[in-house]
């Protein structure tokens, strides 16, 4: 059987990034982590060597909070961090959504709700066309 989780990944990714304000990176960086549980800055900073640069991207995925941290430093042991709650909810939603388990939202919840032309309104099509099937 064929694996087809991903199909629809292009809808997805529109969706959480448009609902949730992330860009592409910031996504993916936060993908990575919710696999990742704790990490190091260290291990953010491995990941984020094949992203484009964005030397704010770590503080801005905190500040946001996106990211929280889980142990300070102390003594030889470096910080620790984690995804927040709302990291970990969205991307659990993220893998929800590819493997079909919650349909995509029609209401006012889908920031494309209003969309009645233009590319916008194809993606909410598209939505509610992968909802029906």
């Amino acid at each position: 059987m064929a694996h087809e989780f991903l199909k629809h990944w292009r809808v997805v990714r529109y969706l959480i990034k448009k609902q949730y304000d992330l860009s592409q990176q910031d996504l993916e960086m936060l993908l990575f982590l919710y696999s990742e549980g704790r990490f190091t800055k260290d291990d953010f900073s491995f990941y984020e060597g094949i992203m484009s640069w964005d030397s704010q991207r770590f503080a801005r995925l905190k500040n946001d909070g996106w990211i929280n941290q889980w142990r300070k430093n102390y003594g030889n042991k470096r910080a620790i961090y984690c995804l927040s709650h709302r990291g970990k909810t969205v991307m659990a939603r993220v893998y929800r959504l590819l493997l079909g388990e919650e349909k995509f939202p029609e209401s006012a919840r889908n920031p494309l709700h209003d969309k009645t032309t233009g590319f916008e309104a194809r993606y909410l099509q598209t939505m509610k066309k992968i909802n029906r099937n």
